[in-house]
């Protein structure tokens, strides 16, 4: 999964956004227009799971759960359908009845 993704993701509160996303070596450095990610996945095959924590950097963010200026921890797994496309769904730590979706595309 080494490279720099794209993201397309949404939640089940109706909020859809996107961003970008490096990983290497088990690691995952990222962000979008109000929010960095950084978190560690695991590939086994084609299916992976990922831990991100996603903190907002702008006053007053909101996320796509819906919550303002607060961390956030997204637990993911997720496959990849082919060589460049993954896609993958979780939900966020201690938010019950919240799932998050996404689809990434390899850049580079």
């Amino acid at each position: 999964m080494d490279g720099l993704w794209t993201t397309e993701f949404g939640s089940s509160t109706g909020i859809f956004g996107g961003g970008v996303a490096v990983f290497r070596d088990g690691k995952i450095l990222g962000g979008d227009a109000t929010y960095y990610y950084i978190g560690e996945y695991t590939l086994t095959g084609n299916a992976f799971k990922a831990t991100l924590r996603i903190s907002p950097f702008i006053e007053g963010a909101e996320s796509v759960f819906k919550t303002v200026g607060r961390d956030l921890t997204l637990d993911l797994e997720g496959s990849l359908t082919s060589k460049d496309q993954a896609i993958a769904q979780g939900h966020p730590r201690g938010t019950p009845g919240l799932n998050f979706g996404a689809k990434l595309t390899r850049r580079a």
